[in-house]
């Protein structure tokens, strides 16, 4: 059975996320999506809580993955995948006719960033050279491109429409099949919690 790995942050988790999750199902009969729930925060941009990200994870985003889809959170997402990569070769170089592949999913630049030659050398080289360990990216790397072959969002400028408590463009950039307004207010609850209270001055 072929295996597919992401390695994601996603905070917030949008719609290309969900594009390469759903590739990467149809093309794997598992896949194991890592996914950090440390919190995200940098100067000048608007601050997400793991345990925020968590909660959206379990109430929204989970009931729309595949079924093939098996999450599992906390830890480096990076760092969990080189594990998995480290066992599958121990487990080829003990039977390297098992015709099993994984195959890593994530953008041009972060394959480039975090699987280098010389790791891939370092920690699992039979499986590699051998074409049973692969990096859909390096493949077809338009397929992952943003704005190319997936959606041309990016967590910038979902962070920003948070930050502005512009809900509607942080909607546009969600996956089909999310609640928009709970995912806006577990992450933006301040901006929520506003909205509310003038709507309800409105309304009288």
């Amino acid at each position: 059975m072929n295996v597919g790995l992401i390695p994601i942050s996603a905070k917030p988790y949008h719609a290309g996320h969900h594009a390469l999750v759903e590739v990467a199902a149809h093309e794997n009969g598992t896949v194991y999506l890592y996914v950090s729930v440390s919190d995200r925060k940098r100067k000048g941009e608007f601050p997400i809580l793991g345990k925020d990200m968590k909660r959206v994870w379990t109430e929204e985003i989970e009931k729309i993955l595949p079924d093939n889809v098996k999450v599992i959170y906390g830890g480096s997402p990076v760092r969990h995948v080189y594990e998995f990569l480290e066992d599958f070769e121990a487990s080829y170089i003990t039977s390297p006719s098992h015709g099993k592949t994984c195959t890593v999913y994530s953008d041009p630049q972060d394959t480039t960033l975090n699987y280098s030659m010389e790791n891939r050398v370092a920690y699992f080289p039979e499986a590699y050279s051998a074409g049973a360990i692969r990096f859909a990216a390096e493949e077809e790397p338009e397929r992952f491109t943003r704005g190319k072959g997936t959606p041309n969002i990016s967590g910038t400028a979902m962070r920003k429409a948070l930050q502005e408590g512009d809900s509607e463009t942080f909607a546009q950039g969600l996956p089909t099949g999310l609640n928009a307004e709970n995912v806006f207010g577990i992450l933006c609850p301040d901006q929520t919690a506003l909205r509310n209270y003038i709507q309800a001055i409105i309304s009288g």
